[in-house]
């Protein structure tokens, strides 16, 4: 079957790969990749190998030495509510990608969820070649896609896995620790940095003396941005009618400093991912983040909660 699949692939060809966890995706592609050369994508943002975890990256992988050429950041280790970043990480280290391109992909297969987000994935890449590796049939509706012009060659996986729960939990703690033992921590100016995916350092900075008074509770940052105001507190405050009205707003979006810290973001110049950091301080001009990047024009907030030690916890985070 490995015979079958090397000569589908020519130096001009994408191939995806589909399986569950622990079909051994991975594994075939370093074989293949050593073998035939190209570039790679890993977009497997929980058991990422090329790259840092909770990250999409293309690169090229020689003598155990990886070079990352492109990378995005999801902010999560899940696709589970995050298929729009991670459809777009993908899409962006397509850009430029070298041939032939292989595809490596999460274990998220199950439910009809995961048939759509695998569904999307097939037409946002074009494929020339499409791997199946199942246990059981389990990826048999991937077949129609040979209608679409597209080789599909369907490799059976005979073992049951070889990695647990606890297992790969470990593996992305210690693949955090090892990105972040070099890190330091940094203090960088909110006017001079912009904030995606969280209403953090936009607009006028607010008086936070003031509002810790109006609502009886410790207010850390606050940013007013025409018709609203955000604001950074250490607990919920009891009532926030009374700021609302002195701030001039029609609503207020409250977040508890306590979700935020630690945070996992991205830290990026001029639109690249530069690497990763964690938040450590706020205030209504300033951000302090533990990072391996010395400066950045932009940070993007995921919903991943990292600690020194590599521990790591996916927070929701809630506002009033």
């Amino acid at each position: 079957m490995l015979e079958k699949l090397v000569e589908a692939i020519t130096p001009s060809s994408v191939v995806l790969f589909l399986g569950a966890t622990d079909t051994g995706k991975t594994t075939l592609i370093r074989q293949l990749h050593q073998q035939l050369g190209g570039e790679v994508i890993d977009a497997d943002v929980g058991q990422s190998w090329l790259g840092p975890p909770a990250c999409i990256s293309r690169g090229v992988l020689s003598n155990n030495r990886v070079e990352i050429r492109a990378s995005y950041f999801v902010g999560d280790i899940s696709p589970r509510g995050n298929l729009l970043q991670v459809l777009t990480g993908i899409a962006h280290c397509l850009r430029a990608a070298a041939r032939p391109l292989l595809i490596d992909t999460d274990g998220y297969i199950t439910g009809e969820a995961a048939r759509a987000y695998k569904s999307e994935l097939i037409r946002l890449v074009q494929p020339d070649v499409l791997v199946l590796l199942q246990r059981a049939g389990e990826l048999a509706y991937y077949k129609l896609y040979a209608h679409h012009d597209i080789t599909v060659i369907e490799i059976p996986v005979a073992h049951a896995g070889s990695k647990s729960r606890e297992e790969r939990i470990r593996a992305r703690e210690d693949a955090f620790k090892e990105y972040f033992r070099n890190a330091q921590l940094r203090l960088w100016h909110l006017a001079k940095l912009g904030v995606e995916r969280a209403l953090i350092g936009h607009g006028e900075p607010l008086d936070t003396k003031l509002l810790s008074n109006l609502l009886a509770c410790p207010v850390l940052a606050a940013w007013r941005l025409l018709p609203m105001a955000t604001l950074v507190v250490e607990r919920w405050p009891f009532s926030l009618a009374e700021a609302q009205r002195a701030l001039g707003v029609e609503s207020l979006s409250v977040l508890l400093w306590g979700e935020l810290k630690d945070s996992l973001v991205g830290c990026c110049v001029g639109g690249r991912l530069e690497g990763l950091g964690i938040v450590q301080g706020l205030s209504s001009e300033t951000i302090s983040i533990f990072t391996t990047v010395e400066r950045a024009t932009t940070i993007q907030w995921g919903s991943l909660k990292v600690f020194a030690d590599g521990r790591h916890v996916r927070v929701r985070f809630t506002s009033s």
